[in-house]
């Protein structure tokens, strides 16, 4: 059996590491001044107000270093993860400096996260958008267990990769918006046919169904 990591249009980058603790995002506690909360608990429960962030270092400072995905070229830096209870997707203004300073940057160095932050912290956000009220709940994906892959098309998913095969089962990502999915078929799929954009499953019945995180628009620079 083959497990393989989901196929990438941008260059994605996880930046768990790199967020700053969540109790300095927006910097306001829940009542809107500037306590701070005194739980984690209470933390996570504080609502997350994309409309205060002005530049990239303000949004990753909302980061709680689950499912971060990020996509950038000469002109953009975007990136989706989990802000508290919610997802978000920042996309930042790039310019030829920073583009540069932060392909020179070094992931090996025990000052990464310190000089990506640095280098990248101060860039502007062109948009910053709460994605939350767009991802499916658990058991609105439980309600497609028993239902095919065209079944998942039909409702708007669209195929991206294979990321299972070759073995009793087949595990395939799809993407609906921003956000995306793992679906696990009860059918065995050979590598010959993890080329077909998803045709071998489309009358195949999903097993299981969970949420995967960015989809690969999301993060893509080059589809804004």
């Amino acid at each position: 059996m083959v497990i393989t990591h989901r196929k990438a249009v941008a260059a994605l980058l996880a930046l768990a590491l790199t967020a700053a603790p969540l109790s300095a995002c927006g910097g306001q506690g829940a009542n809107g001044d500037d306590t701070e909360p005194t739980t984690a608990e209470q933390t996570q429960a504080a609502s997350v107000d994309v409309s205060s962030w002005k530049t990239l270092g303000d949004a990753l400072a909302c980061d709680n270093g689950e499912n971060n995905t990020a996509g950038w070229d000469e002109n953009h830096y975007i990136t989706v993860f989990n802000a508290g209870d919610t997802v978000v997707r920042v996309v930042a203004k790039m310019d030829a400096d920073t583009y540069e300073a932060h392909g020179a940057l070094d992931m090996s160095k025990d000052d990464y996260n310190q000089k990506f932050l640095e280098v990248m912290g101060g860039l502007p956000l062109e948009s910053a958008e709460d994605l939350g009220d767009q991802k499916l709940t658990q058991d609105e994906m439980d309600a497609f267990v028993g239902k095919t892959g065209q079944d998942l098309v039909d409702d708007g998913f669209v195929f991206e990769s294979y990321w299972m095969y070759g073995g009793e089962e087949t595990g395939v990502t799809f993407a609906k918006g921003y956000l995306a999915y793992n679906a696990t078929f009860g059918v065995t799929i050979s590598d010959d046919k993890t080329e077909d954009e998803g045709a071998a499953v489309m009358d195949k019945t999903i097993v299981s169904m969970e949420y995967a995180g960015a989809s690969q628009e999301a993060t893509d620079p080059s589809a804004l």
